[in-house]
């Protein structure tokens, strides 16, 4: 459990240091993201129903952890975002640190899934 509070200290670390350097205003803390592309930003919607229904389906079924299910949905919810402002939004630079956040949930899902945290 050590290892994922460091892993989410770092990641916000990380974030601030990022956002320093590349001089990129603070977004909002919680709030909806504005897609530029409507193909991503469907795909976005078509994640939700997906994990939704596969959320549903495995409180029913038990297939995987549920941690395991939002854990998928947060990492897929954040590399679309990313694709989206690295193709539409280059000048803002804010493509990098939701790289960089992508990279730390993907670290965080292998380790929880591997049974390490």
């Amino acid at each position: 459990m050590y290892i994922l509070i460091m892993l989410v200290v770092a990641a916000i670390l990380v974030d601030f240091i990022l956002r320093k350097v590349l001089e990129i205003p603070r977004s909002k803390f919680w709030g909806k993201y504005e897609y530029e592309s409507l193909a991503l930003e469907r795909w976005d919607k078509y994640v939700m129903v997906a994990f939704v229904l596969f959320l549903v389906l495995d409180m029913i079924f038990m297939f995987v952890e549920p941690y395991i299910v939002a854990w998928w949905f947060l990492g897929m919810h954040i590399l679309l975002k990313s694709i989206d402002e690295w193709k539409y939004k280059q000048e803002t630079k804010e493509y990098v640190t939701s790289f960089v956040q992508v990279g730390f949930f993907f670290t965080a899902f292998v380790l929880l899934a591997s049974g390490i945290v």
